[in-house]
């Protein structure tokens, strides 16, 4: 039972941390109404980067060659509950002397049905919670290079373990990023000892935070509560991500992989549509770039991928002002340059870490990428294409209708699909599939056990831009 108060305790913590960055970056208190934040941006966004800030205030800690320790996290803890409560006192005060709350239900029956959808998301996360934390670590990747991990930063309070440098222990992953092994080692040190089923706590609220981000981004961006309830839904049961159980019942790195990720997209593709309308909000333009660079950094402190998803970004930013901001191009660039500053910003401390810590296994993509590599690798090519076919298609029953969904889309609104934010979503979603089909193509293992073994999680990880991109289809002025 002491167990359950402290993790509650602690992922309190954790959120409050986050909760008081969210009111920092959020536009709470923007004089346009339709760009005013909401209750469920702020909460989720909250979760996302209470998650993402402990991991990297444990590794400033570590490479300052401070020792962690109980008091430490208990230190963080307190931290956090008082900055939440704080936080969540100050923006109801707020609302309060404001006399109206923005994007109240304009009916009975629409508060009602916000009313069911919130039920089923409540059902919805209270399952997930349950589901995983039935089970203890259990899987490959979480137990040997995550979990093997967390355990030495809590038994030898320090991120500079000799342990953590030999390649046979860390099973050939020294390199591998480290915001879930600090995140458990926060959990046990508040526990006193390991307990990897407990640890798994984030894994979960971390989904919740998405769909919560998700769910408020739309209501500030678009104004329409029924279809931004439905869409929030939609990227809540798309059943690769629960409940697969490689998906966010484990405590694996896709899930909180395709969190960031998701995150990272939402406030690019806000800061586009905003970009469009008449009036567009300041605040808005100013803050978005940055949150999308924090959780752009966060995503690549979770797993290597994030680096190509930070690439493929920046590639299809760089179409979209070529094609709509031509004579805008000095005040985009600046967004656009924070966007990716605020992302060297937070992975300069893992990289500069990262640099001291043998290579072993690695793929190395950059230094294979080459002509005759990528002619070589042509049957991996055919063989890529038509297994990401069958999976994306012709087994949706099983992994989700969200790419049916998103050709249908495309199809039904294709003015649509080629303004700048819309266009953005599409560019990055073929750009994160020519990144997989090409990482099959030069790397040194078969196309079948490299791709055949990842495309599932990969494409969890891009299932939220999908249905994003659905969503502004069926939600975005058509003119």
């Amino acid at each position: 039972m002491i167990h359950l108060l402290l993790i509650l305790l602690g992922s309190s913590g954790v959120w409050g941390i986050g909760l008081t960055f969210a009111r920092l970056l959020l536009p709470e208190f923007s004089n346009n109404s339709r760009t005013k934040s909401n209750l469920a941006e702020l909460l989720g966004l909250g979760l996302v980067l209470g998650f993402g800030t402990t991991s990297l205030f444990y590794l400033l800690w570590g490479i300052a060659g401070l020792q962690y320790s109980q008091g430490l996290a208990y230190s963080w803890m307190v931290t956090g509950l008082v900055l939440g409560a704080v936080t969540l006192f100050l923006r109801h005060r707020s609302f309060r002397q404001k006399s109206q709350e923005i994007l109240k239900p304009t009916s009975a029956v629409e508060n009602d049905f916000r009313y069911l959808c919130l039920g089923i998301l409540f059902i919805l996360t209270a399952s997930t919670l349950f589901q995983t934390l039935m089970t203890p670590q259990r899987f490959w990747d979480e137990r040997a290079i995550f979990g093997l991990k967390s355990i030495v930063l809590f038994q030898e309070s320090t991120i500079q373990s000799e342990t953590l440098l030999d390649p046979d222990f860390v099973q050939y992953h020294p390199k591998y990023p480290l915001l879930i092994p600090l995140n458990e080692a926060h959990f046990y040190l508040l526990m006193g000892e390991v307990n990897d089923r407990w640890s798994k706590v984030m894994f979960p609220l971390l989904y919740i935070g998405m769909v919560l981000t998700f769910l408020g981004v739309l209501l500030r961006s678009t104004q329409q509560t029924t279809r931004s309830w439905l869409f929030a839904l939609m990227l809540a049961t798309v059943p690769v991500m629960v409940p697969w159980e490689y998906g966010f019942l484990s405590g694996q790195a896709d899930g909180p992989v395709a969190c960031f990720h998701t995150v990272t997209l939402l406030y690019l593709w806000s800061f586009l549509y905003e970009k469009i309308q008449p009036n567009p909000e300041p605040m808005v333009m100013f803050r978005s770039p940055i949150i999308a660079g924090l959780t752009a950094g966060m995503t690549i402190f979770t797993k290597d991928e994030g680096i190509a998803f930070f690439l493929v970004d920046l590639i299809a930013i760089l179409i979209v002002i070529i094609l709509y901001f031509r004579n805008q191009l000095i005040s985009i660039a600046y967004s656009f340059f924070t966007f990716g500053l605020t992302t060297v910003i937070v992975v300069v401390p893992w990289f500069s870490h990262r640099s001291h810590l043998p290579s072993t296994t690695e793929m190395a993509y950059f230094s294979r990428m080459q002509i005759t590599t990528l002619t070589e690798g042509f049957s991996a090519f055919i063989w890529a294409i038509q297994h990401l076919f069958q999976v994306m298609f012709l087994e949706a029953w099983k992994w989700g209708l969200q790419w049916w969904v998103v050709m249908v889309s495309l199809f039904a609104f294709p003015k649509t699909a080629i303004k700048p934010h819309q266009l953005f979503l599409l560019l990055n979603i073929l750009g994160a599939l020519s990144a997989l089909i090409i990482a099959g193509m030069i790397a040194p293992t078969p196309v079948q056990e490299h791709i055949g073994g990842s495309s599932l999680r990969f494409l969890m990880q891009i299932s939220g831009g999908a249905i994003l991109f659905i969503a502004g289809q069926w939600m975005c002025d058509k003119n």
